[in-house]
């Protein structure tokens, strides 16, 4: 039962739930196999080698995508005299696309998306995109430029060295909290992109703090990553291997975009940090009950603990003003003035007055001398 999950339980049931089943990475395995294949095999493409021409990228390569899995980068190694000199990236593309659509039916989809050819299968697509390599400099490639008219240079394996460098200084930790925090970046409609969460995460604990538990690190993120949003009014995360070149320029492009990034970060620092008060009070259920609205149903949801069932005792009647429950001394007998005052004892207290009165006992004599002298004592809710 989730119930009885402790809140280290849920997050580890929590990334077991955002991490690649083995049957996808099968599948995106074969189909990368597939796509150098029709590449490898088509005489108008000539590849930089024909063994292993392609290599994945971007945040499959790098560990930190998640479920469901929209895309995946796959860069593909071409020969540069053929494809690339004096040449744009653009009639690679239609050699690409051309052979791609040969290879796969018809409701495969294959199109052509500057900076890349977009394969759409079933639940995900690959985005293929053509790349130079350097000789004598195994990290750096020509990647085509936005807009596809002309190359531009680029370092992608150097962001998964320097995850794992970060992953290692934090306990391990620092890969799976990044795919928490795109889980809430999905969850939320936040809308920042997938390589820029993953820069802000370094900055984060990479020069700020570091990462002692999920619910913590968590926190720290949001203080750190809003207060960074709120105060600067440019651009000031920069790509890695290029000076002046940000990241982060989308965000700052548009107002009502910048508008709505900060107030989704307002809301999660909020939440982030009631969650983890809760859980250093102990209240762990509340706590998870926060996470599970700020991650979705990928979270362990909290189910409540079954209530007990509660005896609860009748009320005292009613009689025009509050009447106590025992108005008088708790004898086993009640009282002849207390079961007149009482409709289910009127019965009983007409019975009682046809006895002798040597019979009755000793108050309800009492009662009955105050009652045939005139004396009436106050009640004690009488005022």
């Amino acid at each position: 039962m989730s119930q009885k999950l402790t809140v280290d339980q849920s997050f580890q049931k929590f990334l077991s739930n955002l991490n690649p089943t083995e049957k996808q990475r099968q599948q995106i395995q074969t189909t990368r196999e597939s796509i150098d294949n029709v590449l490898a095999n088509d005489r108008r493409i000539f590849l930089h080698t024909q063994k292993q021409p392609s290599f994945l990228t971007g945040s499959y390569s790098r560990g930190t995508i998640i479920r469901p899995i929209h895309d995946v980068d796959l860069y593909v190694r071409v020969n540069y005299g053929e494809h690339a000199k004096d040449k744009s990236p653009r009639s690679i593309f239609l050699l690409m696309a051309s052979a791609l659509r040969k290879r796969y039916p018809k409701n495969t989809s294959v199109n052509v998306d500057s900076p890349c050819v977009v394969v759409s299968f079933f639940g995900y697509k690959f985005e293929v995109a053509p790349v130079v390599c350097y000789e004598n400099n195994p990290d750096l490639y020509d990647i085509p430029a936005p807009g596809s008219q002309s190359w531009m240079q680029c370092y992608p394996h150097v962001p998964s060295r320097w995850l794992s460098s970060c992953n290692h200084k934090n306990n391990k930790m620092f890969i799976p909290i990044i795919k928490i925090l795109k889980q809430w970046n999905r969850n939320n409609k936040v809308g920042l992109k997938s390589f820029h969460l993953e820069l802000l995460t370094e900055k984060v604990f990479g020069l700020v703090t570091d990462i002692y538990s999920y619910p913590q690190g968590i926190f720290d993120w949001m203080y750190c990553v809003r207060n960074w949003l709120w105060d600067n009014r440019y651009p000031f995360i920069e790509e890695p291997g290029h000076k002046y070149k940000f990241v982060d320029d989308y965000v700052y492009e548009k107002a009502p975009r910048l508008r709505v990034i900060r107030n989704k970060m307002d809301a999660g620092l909020k939440r982030a940090e009631r969650a983890y008060e809760f859980y250093l009070k102990g209240r762990q259920l509340s706590a998870r009950r926060i996470w599970h609205s700020m991650f979705g149903s990928m979270f362990p949801s909290p189910e409540p603990q079954p209530s007990k069932p509660v005896l609860v005792p009748p009320k005292p009647p009613q009689l025009g003003r509050l009447v106590p429950a025992n108005p008088f001394s708790p004898l086993s007998e009640p009282s002849l003035l207390g079961m007149t005052l009482r409709d289910a004892y009127r019965k009983e207290a007409l019975n009682a007055l046809a006895r002798p009165l040597s019979e009755q006992p000793e108050h309800t004599r009492n009662a009955l001398f105050d009652l045939l002298t005139g004396i009436k004592k106050p009640f004690p809710w009488d005022k």
